[in-house]
């Protein structure tokens, strides 16, 4: 049977791309993971399925289990292959059985229309971006310490975009407030927390945020 290497691979093909390409109703795709796991325990994929134990199972008419059960198999996620004396038998088929169309690549986000600071969406983009350092004085931060700062405070106006949006950690968050960049980074460089190489820069980073050039891979 060639499937997958792991159950969530199989899964995750089932749901992402073979259900939906076959347009199965919320029946149907009751039905079939009912087949399905009766299935995966035999080699053929083939078993047996009755109108009234599908209909139980499902909680809904004899009628209503006869059509879900004729339209996968007209959709193809099935096969009734014959009957038996207590119903039919029926092959489950999986992804790697069926000539799917190949998805159509999703479109890369719209960078300059996404918000990086409410819900903390893109945490793990803006770390990536900065190797895991506090903006402001090259602290070591995680996810869990980091604070999502506004380069240009929002004194001077709401801008969320990656542009104008850092990590930084606790204290720097804290210290700067409503300061302009600049003078923020005067100060971490009075407090010894910056070398003048660092502090150097610190001032090439933050004209290199605001031309658009540190983009976080998302």
């Amino acid at each position: 049977m060639d499937i997958p290497e792991t159950l969530v691979d199989l899964l995750s093909q089932i749901e992402d791309k073979m259900l939906p390409a076959l347009d199965h109703t919320v029946w149907e795709r009751a039905a079939y993971y009912h087949l399905l796991s009766k299935a995966l325990l035999r080699v053929t994929r083939m078993v047996d399925c009755t109108i009234s134990g599908l209909a139980s199972t499902l909680g809904i008419s004899d009628t209503k289990a006869r059509e879900v059960l004729r339209a996968m198999h007209q959709k193809g996620s099935i096969c009734i292959d014959s009957k038996s004396r207590t119903g039919h038998v029926v092959r489950v088929f999986v992804p790697a059985d069926l000539e799917l169309p190949a998805s159509e690549a999703e479109a890369p986000p719209d960078l300059e229309s996404l918000d990086f600071y409410n819900g903390r969406r893109y945490l793990k983009a803006l770390l990536r971006r900065e190797e895991g350092r506090c903006f402001y004085c090259l602290r070591e931060v995680s996810a869990d310490t980091l604070e999502l700062d506004h380069v240009d405070p929002l004194a001077n106006g709401v801008d969320h975009s990656y542009r104008n949006i850092v990590i930084s950690c606790h204290e720097c968050n804290k210290l700067k407030q409503d300061l302009q960049p600049i003078q923020f980074f005067r100060q971490v460089l009075r407090r010894n927390l910056l070398s003048e190489d660092e502090f150097e820069d610190r001032l090439a980073r933050l004209n290199a945020l605001k031309l658009g050039d540190l983009v976080p891979k998302i």
